[in-house]
């Protein structure tokens, strides 16, 4: 049907090391500057372009050594002392990663999640069940908090999903975010698109508290 691996594979990464964000290739090691198995492809995708441009890889890892960290892409910020995460989700695929960087991280957590459902987001929330939740619903993770124009439909998944914690539904955003910060020393915030910005805003407000 054409969709498979081909017989000759351009640019093909090996010890790939999630933890330390590193891989090899081409005999030389580099750094990824973003967390998660699909920066990997996207890294990959960089030295594919580099390589049919005829761009040496050196100037490739200069570039992952320096790369800025895009809004709402593992986006880290540190507010008196805690760690907030702030990831966008908008399909199941992508929300998978973002639940396999959140199931890594041992840390005592709380999670917040925004689920909204405007034009831009799409009005069909259905993917949130094929989106793998269930992957930070461990003891790490202390409390979730669902807000967004859906939250009741978050809500409910994370009871199908068997969440049996503290689960706070919040209609307001900031002051979901406001509670989430003031209950643990570790935040993950996952948004949807329209969601971003609003949840960005608010992580802010506690950044300048």
């Amino acid at each position: 049907c054409g969709f498979g691996t081909p017989d000759t594979i351009d640019v093909n990464l090996e010890d790939i090391d999630l933890s330390a964000g590193t891989f090899a290739w081409n005999g030389s090691t580099f750094h990824n500057p973003y967390e998660g198995l699909y920066s990997m492809y996207n890294a990959a995708a960089v030295l594919a372009l580099g390589k049919l441009l005829g761009i040496p890889a050196p100037k490739a890892e200069a570039v992952f050594r320096h790369a800025p960290q895009p809004a709402g892409r593992n986006e880290t910020f540190e507010a008196d002392g805690r760690r907030i995460v702030l990831n966008l989700v908008k399909n199941p695929t992508g929300a998978n990663e973002v639940m396999k960087v959140i199931e890594r991280d041992p840390a005592l957590k709380q999670i917040v999640i925004v689920l909204n459902d405007r034009e831009q987001d799409g009005r069909d929330v259905s993917w949130i069940y094929d989106t793998h939740f269930e992957k930070f619903m461990n003891p790490a993770t202390q409390a979730i908090w669902c807000t967004g124009t859906r939250s009741g439909d978050m809500g409910l998944r994370m009871q199908y999903g068997g969440w049996t914690g503290p689960l706070h539904m919040v209609s307001d955003l900031k002051e979901a975010v406001h509670e989430a910060a003031a209950a643990g020393d570790v935040i993950y915030v996952v948004a949807t698109y329209t969601a971003l910005v609003p949840a960005r805003n608010a992580i802010l407000e506690e950044v300048r508290k």
